[in-house]
């Protein structure tokens, strides 16, 4: 089976020390042709052969095919041994090939090709000194033998170059995954911490608007106190159960099933938790088609509450009419409340982290989400969700 190995990489640097070797090595097989006493043909000649011999240093790296052929073929076997002078007392001629050898071995992707090369320098061997200068067969068989192992030795540089490129592929990998484990456990914790924020968040802010409520009113109507107190109990206690259920998805298997999503049930219940607290909430369903995917449904409960929660801190009193509206390809969410009543001091103070985890949620579905004052001085709160990316 022929091997499919992309081709090194090209080093400038290795390419200019390569031009050098070439330039050099042409000049001393020049210089050792025409100081040759079976020097054949004109000087300048031979110094073209020269150059041809070179090409395995000058270009074996980028275009290894090509020089091993410009090496055996014009400057070597062609030229110089058929008609110029002969290379039985040359040392350069064999050390070109010996270069030519080593390229086909160390350069050649394809394991066909490289062998293919490496025939060609023997064929050169062969067809040059023995039939052609009539040297005799050993010191052909020892040209052969030589051809060999050189090509040898660079299949062994290749298969290190391999190796070493391989194991840096998959430390670069494992860099890759270590990242990308890093962004997925930062982004799971800035999930929980959103999670964590909407839950306590939401039953901290009632809770303290039903115990100032309860302080105020506790001499004159002990009943409504009582009953304030109350559903500080049942807010708690919702909050607990929220904190539970996370921690419960924190501990399970990561590839186990998830749980229920929030229902429509869960949504009245939230609405219901705020009226008992003493926000004038109103929850608007009707314009509903279909049941709600799972990341449109939790992102739908978690906007809700995010507007609950700043509307019961930031204007105390205010009624609040939240809607849901479903289109053919988009799911809308509203929630909207009136200005603060005069008198009515906010229970806490926010910190915007709830409207930014938000966003990040709007945004994670391909939505949008705008909160802004409205003209009478209440605010308005809007998540428009696609449906088709749910």
């Amino acid at each position: 089976m022929t091997e499919h190995r992309p081709p090194p990489r090209f080093s400038p640097s290795a390419a200019w020390l390569g031009a050098l070797a070439a330039v050099a090595f042409a000049a001393v097989a020049t210089r050792e042709a025409a100081s040759s006493a079976d020097l054949t043909g004109p000087v300048w000649l031979n110094a073209v052969c020269a150059v041809g011999l070179a090409a395995p240093l000058a270009a074996g790296r980028r275009y290894p095919m090509v020089a091993v052929a410009v090496a055996v073929a014009v400057g070597s076997a062609m030229a110089q041994t058929t008609w110029l002078t002969p290379s039985t007392n040359l040392a350069m001629p064999f050390l070109a090939m010996l270069a030519a050898a080593f390229t086909a071995g160390r350069h050649t992707p394809g394991r066909r090709t490289s062998l293919a090369l490496l025939g060609l320098c023997l064929l050169e061997e062969w067809a040059g000194p023995i039939a052609v200068n009539g040297d005799p067969v050993w010191d052909a068989l020892f040209v052969s033998l030589a051809l060999w192992a050189i090509w040898l030795l660079g299949r062994s540089a290749l298969a290190r170059f391999d190796l070493a490129r391989a194991e840096q592929a998959r430390r670069d990998a494992e860099r890759e995954r270590a990242a990308q484990i890093r962004a997925a456990i930062t982004a799971e914790r800035h999930a929980v911490a959103r999670d964590l924020h909407d839950t306590v968040a939401h039953a901290v802010t009632l809770m303290v608007l039903q115990a100032t409520g309860a302080r105020l009113i506790a001499r004159e109507d002990p009943d409504a106190a009582v009953t304030a107190l109350a559903s500080i109990e049942n807010a708690g206690r919702r909050a607990m159960e929220d904190l539970r259920a996370m921690l419960h998805v924190l501990r399970q298997d990561p590839d186990g099933p998830d749980g229920p999503p929030p229902s429509l049930e869960q949504l009245a219940a939230l609405v219901e938790t705020a009226r008992a607290s003493g926000v004038d909430a109103a929850l608007d369903t009707s314009a509903l088609t279909a049941e709600l995917p799972r990341p449109l449904a939790v992102t739908a409960y978690r906007t809700v509450q995010e507007g609950l929660t700043n509307a019961a801190r930031h204007a105390p009193g205010a009624s609040v009419r939240i809607t849901l509206r479903t289109t053919p390809g988009q799911l809308t969410i509203t929630v909207t409340n009136g200005p603060p009543h005069a008198g009515r001091p906010s229970p806490t103070e926010g910190s915007g982290t709830g409207l930014a985890g938000l966003r990040e949620r709007v945004t994670a579905l391909a939505g949008t989400l705008t909160a802004g004052p409205q003209p009478d001085g209440g605010y308005i709160l809007t998540a428009a969700l696609p449906r088709s990316n749910a």
